[in-house]
């Protein structure tokens, strides 16, 4: 679940200066994208999302076109997703104009690439894999907001407490530095609950799912779509029996993100560590509030890193504002706004120009003890290369990620051992009936 947040990390009067500048120049960019051929201009667009947005960046589009947005929002991406699902299979009934759509359901959503809008081109915007990642059968369907470069967040308190390295260079070195894996990951792991009352990490289903999204082809054939064995999926049932165990030995605190009480832990101060996507910077911001220490390790991240998450606006065919919801869709993601939304809720944007913007890259980060999170940010998204776009997502990758880290969470409440939850997942995934290869 993606908790949201109210405030960015840097001054608003930053912010309203960027989307100043948005206003005049964000939905230009794209070239052929000004709605006035819609014919009768619309007094409101909706956007559904789940995520805070800053008001001045809504107001520029309402100055420069005279059309009101208004976010409708959802708790997190699983809601989202129901709704845009029912609508979709109901001739487009209750869809917004434009909607969010996350990377791991984005398949799923473009089953019928005609239910969406083909979007124009706009050069030289985005990293390249994200325009990839945002077509169907080489037309546009989504313009890319963030990607997910993946760090690990950690409390440099409770590791000085147990005497294990606590800056970030040394932090980085002792979870394997350039040479991480998740066994190193583990064993650093081991090692400090060994020396701590707190877990390493909040729940083992965020490296399970952060591990997932490093696989070339996790789930599915990328050549057929069609699922792969999962009792069969050697990769797989590798790393969750490692996690699994690691779980069952006390490494986690089984409590992960969407849980009631994952804000209270960061308060309690819990547990060590998080796999921390760039999105997720704000949303532990805004949970460890008070808490003193939480840093980022720079360079370093299991099996090279990679990319979790991310998400595109999308414009529904069967809405009657689509070429004024185009306009938006093309606004809300020009580099401008990327910024704006990264001092919002520290997204990390995926738009060339945004993430060279030194308030991106050169911005010290007060609660992570003054470190340039952007920076830190790109330095891991550009180490990890080609991995940084994700393996392939077929339409029952969301699905399956799901039964393997419930099964995961099983474990970490005490209901299963590893090999009975993972033979129940394989039950599971079995009772779907797929096709497989």
């Amino acid at each position: 679940m993606r908790i949201t947040r109210t405030t960015g990390f840097i001054a608003l009067a930053t912010t309203t200066a960027l989307v100043a500048t948005a206003c005049t120049g964000g939905s230009s960019a794209g070239g052929s994208t000004d709605g006035s051929g819609d014919g009768d201009r619309p007094d409101v667009l909706t956007v559904a999302a789940w995520m805070d947005f800053p008001q001045e960046l809504l107001d520029g589009f309402e100055e420069e076109h005279g059309i009101t947005v208004q976010i409708e929002s959802f708790p997190d991406g699983a809601s989202a997703q129901t709704v845009l699902r029912n609508g979709l299979s109901s001739g487009g009934a209750g869809l917004s104009d434009v909607h969010l759509v996350e990377l791991d359901w984005w398949t799923e959503m473009m089953a019928v690439p005609e239910d969406w809008v083909t979007l124009p081109p706009v050069d030289g915007r985005w990293v390249d894999w994200k325009v990839e990642q945002g077509s169907v059968d080489d037309e546009i369907k989504g313009y890319g907001t963030d990607i997910g470069p993946l760090a690990i967040a950690y409390d440099s308190q409770l590791l000085e407490e147990a005497g294990l390295p606590s800056a970030p260079e040394d932090f980085a070195q002792f979870i394997g530095g350039d040479d991480a894996t998740w066994e190193t990951f583990v064993a650093a792991g081991r090692e400090f609950t060994a020396a701590s009352d707190a877990g390493w990490v909040d729940s083992m289903t965020t490296p399970m799912q952060a591990a997932i999204n490093l696989l070339p082809a996790a789930f599915e054939d990328p050549e057929t779509g069609n699922a792969l064995p999962l009792a069969e999926n050697d990769a797989i049932r590798d790393t969750f029996l490692e996690f699994a165990t690691a779980a069952q030995d006390g490494v986690s605190a089984g409590i992960a993100i969407g849980h009631a009480d994952w804000g209270a832990g960061f308060q309690a101060q819990q547990w060590a560590t998080v796999i921390t996507p760039a999105w997720m910077t704000g949303i532990i911001e805004e949970n460890a509030a008070g808490i003193d220490g939480w840093m980022i390790a720079p360079d370093a991240f299991p099996e090279g890193g990679g990319n979790w998450g991310g998400s595109f606006f999308s414009v529904p065919s069967a809405g009657q504002n689509t070429e004024w919801a185009t306009t938006l869709a093309d606004y809300l993601t020009s580099p401008e706004a990327a910024v704006a939304m990264f001092l919002e809720n520290g997204q990390f944007p995926s738009q060339l120009d945004a993430i060279n913007d030194p308030v991106v890259g050169e911005s010290a980060n007060e609660f992570f003890g003054g470190q340039d999170v952007g920076g830190v940010y790109g330095q891991l998204a550009a180490d990890a290369g080609d991995a940084a776009a994700g393996g392939f997502r077929g339409v029952n990758f969301a699905g399956i990620q799901t039964l393997v880290t419930d099964g995961i969470r099983r474990v970490e409440d005490g209901s299963q051992t590893p090999d009975q939850a993972w033979e129940s997942v394989v039950a599971e995934f079995d009772g779907l009936g797929l096709t497989t290869d």
